[in-house]
């Protein structure tokens, strides 16, 4: 039996550049349409079409369960999906979306095939596809009134209602917090506004972007409107390959130590700042918004990846490059990678083969949109992917929340499993030691030292905070901190100096003390001890020896690492000349600097 074809084609006057994020963005789309929600299963093994997830939903009024294969697409230029239907009057359906650019706007072109399993179901096939055919123009109508006039955005909705006396109740006791009214009202907006599909995730950093506001700022606000009642925090475990969530757990806890996507077929390390990051979205008391999925692909899902294509066993496929020169990686499923390299010069057309031992040649160079002709012979289906090799990540990782003594405070019970280590691929630390103590004992008597000793962890822990790290534990005098990067822990080091100086000018008997410190990053490990997050690894004891190669005033880090900071950091700081020296536990000899306050 031949399969139903309906077709339609629309004219934009806007450009496929502003046209294709919404083209992309295909669970706002179905959503939009009408279409009922998904429940998404993974398939452990992939079928022999190279699906790797079965979708449960409503089709026509009919329950019905489907195989769907990986979505394909080239950035601005089209997409298409198949779903291969179970207990449904269809077989199978496909939808494409193809564009191109047409006297400065755009030509959207929709095709929709489907075959049913009886020839008596062709009128009502064909009557469901006209119907869908006519919601895609519609909506092509909305996008166009939204991109020419500034209409408003045909995804703005649907949207649940909020529970307004939960939420006031909530936006008061995060006020009581000290969140600022500006925040406050953004926050507030969002909750209430907010579309049911941008309820899922909320990204602190990227609506900080949004709204011209502080990132830290913004992310303190949000931990506290967790305990606040307005928001829920979820933890996701994110696919280093296609970047989106492989799985999503309520605490740090449920994080193992190894995650596996199921669509790329990969498993990788749980390291804390790259594959584990934090969402919020609203808490159920304030705002009830159903947990449904309505796509679980799609280009607006992986915007790093500019072309996806499936390659059936033995078939080749032509795939577009990208029109920017530059470097991209190439990613066959199951971890296979390649270089691609876009020159304007380059050749128009390579070949590319995925055996069973990975891609030959194992990087290629082609022309903008040049044609890249790709031969799967690994015995398997595979999918391929082009990725932008830098793509700008606006997550908060669970690593940049260890460094945040808001999160400390306010979630101190969210730790990881015990014999769970997680690792960080870097992290800064710093390390403090108070100079003089003892001659400070004798004589200022001990519970004037003990008082000074206790007042210097808050002056410490002043100038921490500010640079924009936090303390993960003191030990005696000494003090160990965290930090996202070296800029930020290098700044916090000279500002300890600073506030230290200030601080024991204008104390009794303080004359006799000083601090020493080091600094150091490197990969480390996470880990839950005496009822915290704690850091331990070769780069906790670099940092710890250095602070101990310091003197009374000394800030002792790598050579090479104070070059890299920036100039304004290093202003009204004197630096010694470099000098070699043997740390316990590393092999080389370091080369050191010490950084001491201008007089």
């Amino acid at each position: 039996m031949r399969p139903v074809v309906v077709e339609a084609t629309f004219a934009l006057k806007a450009p496929p550049e502003l046209v294709w994020p919404f083209i992309a963005d295909t669970d706002r789309m179905n959503r939009r349409l009408g279409l009922s929600g998904v429940k998404y299963t993974p398939l452990d093994e992939p079928s022999r079409t190279g699906a790797r997830i079965v979708g449960e939903t409503r089709l026509g009024g009919f329950s019905t369960r489907y195989e769907e294969q990986p979505w394909e697409w080239t950035w601005t230029r089209g997409l298409s999906v198949r779903r291969d239907f179970q207990g449904s009057p269809i077989a199978w359906l496909t939808v494409t979306w193809r564009m191109e650019p047409s006297e400065g706007g755009s030509k959207l072109h929709v095709k929709l095939e489907a075959l049913p399993r009886l020839l008596v179901m062709r009128p009502v096939v064909w009557i469901n596809l006209k119907q869908s055919a006519a919601g895609f123009g519609s909506l092509a109508a909305e996008i166009e009134q939204h991109l020419a006039s500034g209409a408003p955005s045909p995804f703005l909705g649907p949207r649940t209602r909020a529970n307004a006396a939960g939420l006031d109740t909530a936006i008061q006791e995060l006020g009581r917090a000290g969140v600022r009214d500006g925040l406050l009202q953004r926050l507030r907006k969002l909750v209430e506004d907010s579309s049911d599909a941008d309820c899922v995730k909320f990204r602190p950093f990227e609506l900080a972007e949004l709204w011209g506001e502080d990132r830290r700022e913004v992310l303190i606000a949000f931990l506290n409107a967790v305990p606040a009642g307005l928001l829920e925090m979820r933890w996701s475990l994110v696919c280093p390959s296609c970047r989106t969530s492989a799985a999503e757990v309520p605490t740090l806890q449920d994080i193992s130590a190894e995650g596996h996507c199921n669509q790329c077929d990969i498993s990788f390390e749980a390291e804390l700042d790259r594959a584990v990051e934090a969402g919020f979205r609203p808490a159920a008391a304030v705002r009830e918004v159903p947990p449904l999925m309505f796509c679980a692909a799609g280009p607006a899902r992986t915007p790093h990846v500019l072309v996806q294509v499936n390659l059936p066993v033995n078939e080749a496929k032509v795939v577009l490059a990208p029109p920017q020169p530059g470097q991209y990686g190439l990613f066959g499923r199951g971890g296979t990678r390649a270089r691609l390299e876009v020159e304007l010069n380059g050749p128009t057309e390579a070949t590319l083969i995925l055996g069973k031992d990975g891609f030959s040649p194992p990087g290629v160079v082609l022309a903008p949109w040049g044609t890249l002709n790709v031969v799967n012979q690994s015995g398997g289906p595979r999918h391929l992917k082009i990725e932008r090799q830098e793509y700008a990540s606006n997550a908060v990782t669970a690593h940049y929340l260890t460094t945040v003594a808001e999160f400390r405070a306010l979630f101190s019970k969210d730790l990881l499993k015990r014999g769970t280590p997680l690792k960080v691929s870097r992290v800064s630390l710093l390390f403090t030691d108070l100079t003089g103590s003892t001659a400070l004992y004798a004589s200022a008597g001990d519970a004037a030292a003990f008082r000074f000793v206790d007042d210097h962890f808050d002056v410490l822990r002043g100038a921490i905070a500010a640079a924009g790290g936090t303390v993960v534990k003191t030990m005696g005098d000494a003090v160990m901190a965290a930090f996202v990067d070296d800029a930020t822990c290098a700044r916090a080091a000279f500002g300890c100096l600073v506030a230290f100086d200030a601080f024991r000018r204008k104390t009794t008997h303080a004359e006799v003390t000083q601090i020493k410190l080091g600094i150091h990053g490197g990969p480390c490990y996470v880990v839950t001890a005496n009822g915290s997050l704690d850091f331990f690894g070769q780069t906790v004891n670099v940092a710890a020896r250095l602070q101990g190669l310091a003197e009374s005033g000394e800030v002792v880090l790598e050579s090479e690492a104070l070059s890299r900071l920036p100039a304004e950091l290093k202003q009204g700081l004197i630096a010694s000349e470099p000098f070699q020296a043997r740390v316990k536990g590393v092999a080389d000899p370091l080369t050191l600097v010490r950084v001491k306050l201008t007089p």
